[in-house]
């Protein structure tokens, strides 16, 4: 019974706009002065009757047990890790409702992203689909007429040149689309069931330009949380340990333990922090010069500002660059659905001469 329940919760998935939708409620709530359970009480009561409701008496009994927003979120099966783990950080640090308020924006500029993403995608992509379709089409219904008119005039049709490129050109574009459109299915299934994100990582290693905006992303929230943890008076060693719980495993990952073992052997968070390799030289200037003015919390505050606008206007580079790159495509496919309509017609008009 508990593994099928098990089962069950990992099965729910909840969208970036209800996970904004719910951080800024609970950021309402504690803003309010309402005692934690109180407020998820009144949360919870907002999705009796939905498919969510089973969840948040999850939450609103956990909370009610432990007094932790973070275990409430860890056992209602329906939270990201992301999400409890920064809750857990809220707690700690006692700005509980400002790091929520946080998450708001986080999984508001997710959704962002996703719709410009889909946006961008998913109109090339239904054209290429019927272009496909009609490649079918024209390769095994419209060619062979043309096959079988030459024939009854008493030409071979295998062995015209002009029909032959035709043919070719079609079933070559025909293929391509197909294992286009197939390879991208796969792969939107890959990234949606594969709850560990490697095979994400796997993708962002074959597309350069996905990487390089992953890990500006991932800079931005280590220096926007170790901002808060250290102007709330954490220790260094303990801030990383901390951020080092919210960050999946990968690079980032291991870049922020190499950090804290330096800094708990001693070096100089400046330097450990450089020898992370995760910021560009000049803002390690700016580290360097707030690190010996004792302004650490605030020059990494002005840092994370600046990498989250610098990640922001590239992803709108990427958005923007999807759309005519597809259409590019799409203008190779229907040149050559012409050429293999016109080039049997045009052998046909040069028979019949």
């Amino acid at each position: 019974m508990a593994q099928k329940q098990a089962r069950r919760l990992k099965k729910v998935r909840v969208s970036a706009e209800e996970l904004s939708v719910i951080c800024q409620q609970i950021a309402m709530i504690l803003r309010a002065g309402l005692p934690l359970y109180d407020g998820i009480d009144a949360l919870s009561g907002n999705y009796r009757g939905t498919s969510l409701a089973y969840r948040f008496r999850l939450l609103r009994k956990s909370v009610l047990e432990t007094g932790s927003l973070y275990r409430g979120l860890s056992s209602a099966g329906m939270f990201p890790d992301y999400m409890a783990e920064m809750a857990l950080i809220g707690e700690r640090s006692g700005e509980l409702d400002t790091v929520m308020d946080n998450l708001a924006q986080y999984y508001q500029r997710e959704a962002y992203i996703r719709r410009s993403i889909h946006t961008a995608v998913a109109y090339p992509f239904i054209i290429i689909a019927m272009m496909t379709v009609l490649i079918a089409v024209l390769v095994t219904s419209v060619l062979p007429v043309f096959e079988d008119v030459f024939s009854g005039m008493g030409i071979n049709a295998l062995q015209n040149p002009w029909i032959s490129a035709g043919v070719n050109a079609g079933k070559i574009i025909l293929i391509v689309s197909c294992i286009f459109i197939i390879l991208s299915l796969l792969a939107l299934l890959m990234i949606r069931m594969n709850q560990t994100g490697r095979f994400r990582r796997f993708l962002l290693t074959i597309f350069p330009p996905l990487r390089n905006l992953e890990e500006q992303m991932h800079a931005g929230r280590f220096a926007s949380v170790l901002a808060m943890l250290l102007r709330d008076g954490f220790p260094m060693d303990e801030s990383l340990r901390l951020i080092g719980r919210i960050v999946q495993p990968g690079i980032i990952a291991d870049k922020i333990a190499a950090c804290l073992y330096n800094v708990e052997n001693h070096m100089a968070f400046a330097e450990a922090i450089e020898k992370m390799h995760l910021f560009k030289p000049l803002h390690m200037r700016m580290i360097h010069v707030g690190v010996q003015a004792g302004q650490t919390e605030a020059v990494m505050a002005k840092i994370a500002e600046i990498y989250e606008n610098e990640a922001d206007e590239k992803l709108a580079h990427l958005v923007s660059i999807i759309e005519p790159t597809l259409v590019a495509v799409m203008t190779v496919v229907i040149g050559a659905i012409l050429l293999a309509v016109l080039l049997p017609l045009l052998s046909l008009m040069r028979a019949m001469v």
